[in-house]
């Protein structure tokens, strides 16, 4: 397949609407989402989760704990194809790009408010997911200046992950790899009938859930703002509180759409491309 011209953008915000920002470029091949470089690899992930009386801390290398694609792509794999189209600073290609620790260090606020009007995604990184990876910026634009899914741009592992720069993170619905999946009979009715667990958190301090609301109902794009998330009663620290958080779902754009509140900086992750 012939590659395509596609350029990662940031999401603005003004007036309590966005739209599509274009910020950097990258030529990548159009692809619908596959298994990634071979048979699974092994992970250790290590981090460390910290909380004072105001704030969060994330600290570790970055590194998920569940197996990920094998990466670097291996040649004759049904992925290698793709990547080896794509040049890669300090690589043959993309192909070549392996997953690596990196050193994972960001404060968020325990307690994170609403602010009224919504907050543009400038990074590459929009949050910290439970299993150790983190979560990457889910809008990519074509030659003209036309918004692409990443998610159809490579062929991800069976946790809609891959490595940019060595560093391993998610795109697309990827609660299916976190937690174990729920035994057949009465566990699995009743994860059915209840709200998603936390799987995460954004870089704002709101917390990421899985793709169940209230009454386990799967959430749609229609049940959420423009930011991929909606306000209610959930479980947070060990209480039941009614607070804004963001949900993964199977509809684009899939995870966090833009902040509602100011995000702090991920020191090491990428800004405005991949």
């Amino acid at each position: 397949m012939r590659s395509v011209h596609v350029r990662r953008t940031q999401i603005c915000c003004r007036g309590g609407r966005c739209r599509l920002c274009a910020a950097g470029s990258s030529d990548v091949p159009g692809r619908l989402r596959g298994r990634g470089g071979g048979r699974a690899s092994p992970r250790t992930g290590g981090r460390g989760r910290t909380t004072t009386a105001t704030e969060r801390r994330f600290k570790g290398n970055g590194l998920p704990d569940h197996p990920t694609g094998r990466f670097p792509v291996q040649k004759g794999t049904p992925a290698y194809k793709y990547y080896a189209e794509i040049p890669a600073h300090g690589y043959p290609s993309a192909a070549a790009i392996p997953i690596k620790p990196w050193n994972l260090d960001v404060t968020v606020p325990r307690y994170p408010s609403v602010q009224a009007q919504p907050t543009c995604i400038d990074q590459l990184t929009t949050g910290m997911a439970l299993a150790g990876g983190t979560f990457h910026l889910e809008v990519a634009t074509d030659a003209e200046d036309r918004p692409v899914d990443p998610n159809a741009a490579l062929p991800l592992d069976r946790c809609w992950g891959h490595p940019y720069d060595t560093q391993y993170h998610y795109h697309g619905p990827s609660q299916t790899c976190f937690g174990s999946k729920p035994s057949r009979g009465s566990a699995s009715t009743r994860s059915r009938s209840r709200h998603s667990p936390l799987v995460g958190y954004a870089i704002d301090g709101f917390g990421i859930f899985g793709p169940r609301g209230e009454d386990g109902k799967i959430v749609r794009n229609r049940d959420l703002d423009v930011c991929h998330g909606h306000t209610h009663a959930i479980m947070w620290d060990g209480k039941k509180v009614v607070m804004y958080h963001y949900h993964l779902n199977g509809e684009y754009p899939y995870s966090i759409g833009c902040f509602r509140r100011k995000p702090m900086t991920v020191p090491g992750s990428g800004h405005g491309w991949h």
